[in-house]
């Protein structure tokens, strides 16, 4: 197997609810711009959201409308990313 050399993290995709939701959340409260949206071509339901955090890259969004919040702990199983920390400013 050919060995490849890692350029960095181009984007990251997350599970969110439905889209609006998701717009209040990346948009609304953490101040990164809905750059566009594009439907997911694995899952005809669900729209893919894309944001600016403001360095270059993107964060991603997978939304569906039969999708809602759910106020739980999100799973830490192998696999499940446990949380993602951003720089903000004092606004």
């Amino acid at each position: 197997m050919q060995k490849l050399q890692s350029q960095g993290v181009h984007h990251i995709t997350l599970v969110g609810a439905d889209r609006q939701t998701s717009i209040d959340f990346w948009e609304g409260v953490l101040g990164m711009p809905f750059v566009f949206e594009q439907p997911n071509l694995d899952k005809a339901s669900e729209s893919h959201l894309y944001f600016d955090p403001g360095d270059g890259r993107l964060i991603t969004v997978f939304t569906d409308e039969s999708r809602s919040p759910v106020k739980r702990r999100t799973p830490t199983d192998i696999g499940c990313v446990h949380h993602i920390a951003f720089a903000v400013s004092r606004v």
